[in-house]
């Protein structure tokens, strides 16, 4: 049972090394493109494995280009690359040209995890409105949101990940070594839970979906650290903390992001105009302040704000107006 395990756990991270070699070419067409994402979509297993594998051949991409030349067709690769003993082998298989590079990604990402493990720090970022998995070196998983970057670090025996912007959902997996979260001047602990962190201006919010985490301020005054349970939400910053629970509801539509939306249940006009601009370089505007206030309650695709436009001027005495600047204006009708 174990090796039929093993061998089909082989099989799909093969086909997700050589997914990654064939969309890394700038030709790749629509429809191997449509394949891709069909295949992704199947499972869990097949997105966590593309994410290893897609990592693994940028970074054989970035030493490739140390070398004049990089890899010609043919060429045999520094034997320092290749850190296994049986590397040459796996790497070099003749059957076919994906074969090949798909092992050489898969090789890299050896090597990669030798140095995640141990000081090298590596990070992840999206554009807006963009969304990104990233699976780390010990099976936990980051999902980023829109605008929004992480740093991972390995050291001193501790699994540390710093939010510099945006938002972000960290699942630890369970290890003997703490998972911490670095996000606006705290440090959030955990050793296999599920937590979400927000940074905003000036505040930073924490909501654990399971498992439960420990706040502490950075720094070198008195610790005043913070057990935040599952189904609860935190948020500190300078003015202090304060926490409140959440229903799986409540959590289920702040994590709307993770399948592309937007979901209000009675956020004011401006917030969910903030919330829509977050993913959209095309921007609204409150053009009259009057309307500010007004109470919202949907679910919205978070990349088609001019959906979300049309929904308000339906509901409400609100008309729209845009400018030479493609800015999306709003303001009461009359």
């Amino acid at each position: 049972m174990g090796r039929e395990a093993g061998s089909r756990r082989e099989a799909v991270r093969a086909a997700a090394a050589e997914w990654a070699v064939r969309l890394s070419d700038p030709a790749c067409a629509s429809d191997v493109r449509a394949a891709f994402e069909a295949w992704r979509a199947e499972s869990f297993e097949h997105e966590a494995a593309f994410e290893r594998e897609h990592a693994a051949w940028e970074r054989t991409e970035r030493l490739r280009a140390f070398k004049p030349g990089g890899l010609a067709s043919g060429a045999k690769p520094d034997a320092d690359l290749l850190a296994p003993e049986d590397a040459p082998r796996r790497a070099f298989d003749r059957r076919s040209p994906w074969t090949m590079m798909a092992a050489l990604a898969a090789v890299a990402g050896v090597v990669g995890t030798g140095v995640m493990t141990a000081t090298a720090s590596t990070a992840y970022a999206t554009d807006i409105g963009e969304r990104r998995v990233v699976v780390l070196a010990d099976n936990s998983r980051i999902e980023l949101n829109t605008d929004s970057k992480v740093v991972v670090r390995y050291r001193g025996g501790v699994r540390e990940v710093k939010l510099v912007k945006g938002e972000a959902l960290f699942e630890a997996a369970a290890d003997a070594r703490p998972f911490v979260v670095k996000a606006r001047d705290a440090r959030i602990a955990t050793t296999g839970g599920e937590l979400s962190v927000r940074l905003g201006a000036e505040n930073a919010a924490v909501t654990v979906r399971r498992g439960a985490a420990q706040v502490e301020p950075d720094g070198d005054g008195p610790a005043r650290e913070t057990k935040v349970a599952a189904g609860t939400a935190m948020v500190y910053g300078p003015g202090g903390s304060h926490a409140q629970p959440l229903s799986d509801a409540e959590i289920d539509r702040a994590l709307a992001w993770r399948q592309g939306a937007i979901a209000l249940n009675g956020q004011s006009l401006s917030q969910a105009v903030a919330e829509f601009n977050r993913y959209n370089r095309r921007k609204v505007r409150i053009a009259d302040p009057s309307i500010a206030d007004l109470r919202l309650a949907g679910y919205f695709q978070s990349t088609e704000p001019m959906a979300f436009v049309t929904a308000v001027t339906h509901t409400f005495p609100v008309r729209v107006s845009e400018g030479e600047d493609g800015v999306i204006r709003l303001a009461r009708k009359g």
